[in-house]
Formats: C-alpha cells, sequence, structure tokens
C-alpha cells in the first residue's frame, strides 16, 4: 500500500476522503508525524502518535481529551474563540478520539492559523510566551488534577534523576566516566538543591497543577500580530508543579545559544528575555500563584536546568540510550549529549553567578504585580 492510500485510509476514520482537496507533511516535529488536511473551507491536522516513546497512547489521549475540553468550556464562559485558544480534538466515525489503522495510532485537531518560533531575541515575543504559560496554569487551576495519568513516570522527580544518575556512573558500562569527571563532580556537589520542589510537592506547600512539561518556545502558537495563543504539543501534559513550566521555558528560551552549541563562552543568560518572560508569565498567574510558589520561581529555574544537564550526561555515559543520535551525529558529533551536558552546565553556572540579579527580577516583578492588583 503506498503512502497516499494509506492516509486516505486514516482520513476516512475522521472524514469523507473524497472531500479532501490537499494532504502534505506538516511542521518539523521529532516525535510524532503529522500532516495538514486541507478542506474546502477548514482545515485538519492529522498526527499519528508515536507509541515507542508514548508506550500508552490511550492514556496520552486521555490527558488530552480531559484538559482540551475542560480549556473550551472556561474559555467559551469568557467569551473566547476557543478553536484559537487550545486545541480541538475531532472525533472519529466511531466517537473516539483516536484512530487504529495498522497497529498505529492516530489523531485529529483542528488547524490553528498562526506562527510558532524555534527561538526568539525579542523581548515582547518572550513575554507573550510568558503570558501564555501562565494563561494555561490560570485556566486549569481548578482541574481536578488526580484524574490525569503519569504517563512518563517519575518526569520531573529531580532526586529519583540523580539516583539514576548515581547508578549509571557506578556501573561505567561503556567507559565513558574518564570523559567527565569534573561534570560529574559538578552535579554531585548541588545535591542538596535537587529535592527542593519534589520535597514542596510531597509536603503540601506547593499546589499540585496540571504542567505542560515541554514549555519551549516552538510549543506555543502565536498570532499574525505576535500575540499569544495557546500551548500546542501537550503529549507530556501530566501532574506536577507550575516551576517546572516556568523553569523550562527560561532555561531553554532565555540561553543565548542552542543546547547544541559546544562553544561554551556562547552560553549566557539574555537578561531583557529573563524580565519580559517573568513579568508576561506573572501577569497572568498573579490570581493563582501561591507565596510558596513565588518563593521557589528561582529554584524552578535552577532546578530544570540542573536536570537536564543531568540527564545528558546521565544519557552520555548509558550510551545515548535516551537522547539517541541520528547518522549524521554518530559520525560527526558522537559526543554530542556530552556537550549538551556541559552547555546545561555551564547555563547552570550563569544561573548561580547570577542569582541575585535573577531574585531582584523576580521580586521586582512581584512588586509589579501586587500594585497592579491593589489598584
Amino acid at each position: 500500500m503506498n503512502k497516499k492510500h494509506f492516509l486516505y485510509n486514516v482520513i476516512k476514520e475522521f472524514f469523507n476522503p473524497s472531500k479532501v482537496l490537499n494532504i502534505r507533511l506538516y511542521g518539523n516535529g521529532l516525535i510524532n508525524k503529522t500532516y495538514l488536511v486541507e478542506f474546502k473551507d477548514i482545515k485538519y491536522i492529522i498526527q499519528k502518535i508515536n507509541s515507542h516513546v508514548f508506550t500508552s497512547p490511550m492514556a496520552v489521549m486521555h490527558n488530552i481529551d480531559l484538559i482540551t475540553n475542560h480549556l473550551r468550556k472556561k474559555l467559551t464562559y469568557e467569551g473566547k474563540n476557543f478553536q484559537k485558544r487550545t486545541l480541538t480534538l475531532i472525533q472519529t466515525k466511531h466517537n473516539e478520539n483516536f484512530a487504529i489503522v495498522d497497529d498505529e495510532y492516530w489523531r485529529c485537531y483542528i488547524c490553528i492559523e498562526g506562527l510558532t518560533f524555534e527561538e526568539t531575541t525579542n523581548p515582547n515575543l518572550f513575554y507573550q510566551a510568558g503570558v501564555a504559560i501562565g494563561e494555561f496554569q490560570t485556566l486549569l487551576n481548578d482541574f481536578h488534577t488526580p484524574l490525569l495519568n503519569d504517563n512518563i513516570k517519575n518526569f520531573h522527580n529531580t532526586p529519583k534523576r540523580y539516583i539514576d544518575f548515581l547508578n549509571i556512573v557506578e556501573k561505567d558500562k561503556y567507559h565513558r566516566k574518564q570523559n567527565c569527571l569534573n561534570e560529574i563532580d559538578f552535579i554531585i556537589k548541588r545535591k542538596d538543591k535537587m529535592h527542593l520542589i519534589t520535597d514542596s510537592l510531597t509536603n503540601k506547600k506547593i499546589p499540585l497543577r496540571v504542567v505542560h512539561n515541554d514549555t519551549k518556545l516552538n510549543n506555543i502558537m502565536f498570532d499574525y500580530n505576535y500575540n499569544a495563543l495557546c500551548l500546542i504539543d501537550l503529549d507530556t501534559t501530566m501532574k506536577g508543579s507550575m516551576l517546572y513550566d516556568f523553569g523550562d521555558a527560561l532555561r531553554k528560551g532565555a540561553s543565548t545559544t542552542s543546547e547544541d552549541d559546544n562553544n561554551l563562552n556562547n552560553v549566557l543568560i539574555d537578561f531583557q528575555l529573563v524580565e519580559s518572560f517573568i513579568e508576561g508569565f506573572l501577569l497572568s498567574v498573579k490570581d493563582i500563584i501561591t507565596d510558596n510558589e513565588t518563593n521557589l520561581l528561582y529554584e524552578g529555574y535552577y532546578i530544570l536546568t540542573l536536570e537536564l544537564g543531568m540527564r545528558f550526561l546521565t544519557d552520555y555515559l548509558d550510551n545515548d540510550n535516551y537522547f539517541t543520535l541520528d547518522e549524521n551525529q554518530k559520525k560527526n558529533r558522537p559526543d554530542i549529549n556530552l556537550d549538551r551536558a556541559k552547555n546545561q552546565l555551564k547555563l547552570l553556572s550563569e544561573i548561580e553567578n547570577n542569582e541575585l540579579l535573577i531574585r531582584d527580577i523576580i521580586n521586582s516583578k512581584l512588586k509589579l504585580i501586587k500594585e497592579i492588583n491593589n489598584d
């Protein structure tokens, strides 16, 4: 069966394929294969769920269905166009939110017209990113989190990831330990920082919330005037702390270079972006964020950066088992996960060296929000 014929078999689970004008690959996602399906009056996205990454696609779709339904109801109540402000699932002809075709799992969304960005140096755009991530938290503030599946166990359980890291270091199965002794020591010296968020969740000092868990810039849809519309790619959405989404967005978006850059002199923090994002985020969550969460905002930025650096190093020591290398990387950059670890640990050093400045920015934005609330 050729690809076009197979895609029409998928489409007919959702639509009348004779009405389709065009089908084409869409976007540059690495996890899920995505296609744009064009009709005369509307466009849809069909997407194959990667069942190797997400071993229970039904559990993933369970979460997405619950979350998008909740968002749709909240947005409708506020008089907003939910089709532009959240993903809208299309049910199959059998009233399911996914289709199984040749043992592959497929889903369909209404296509949200707009823009995405891989990165930015524009403070206004990153301010809008903060608004979108904060609004996601606010809209889901009253969601009953126990309903959600944990599709990736211990995803941001930093102390658990540290134990896994130590086990990999001790075994040194692939004899790579000698190549990264300084990085191993760097992480071990910061073990006492790793439990601050997880302990606060366990002790109920901060609330358990719905968390996107992948708040990089290209998971935010913008309109053509560069205003943020909504978060997309909800596959990793689970229970956790809003500090995870806050910290991960800053980690990725406010760095002056990519995670793959092996020139550590390039790894710095863009403080204009930090200020803009924090202001947008706090304006959006001002009615729901707790004092204990505001007290841990810096730690969110710190711990998420430390955690990813540790994950990259763990994977390097484990022969690149999770962050797998493509053929070009195997040939030209076989130590790319070590480079990524060094990159993130350099970023962590920058965060440490600028702790007072970052805390001052957070406090100044909190003061601004308080003044707005008082008005």
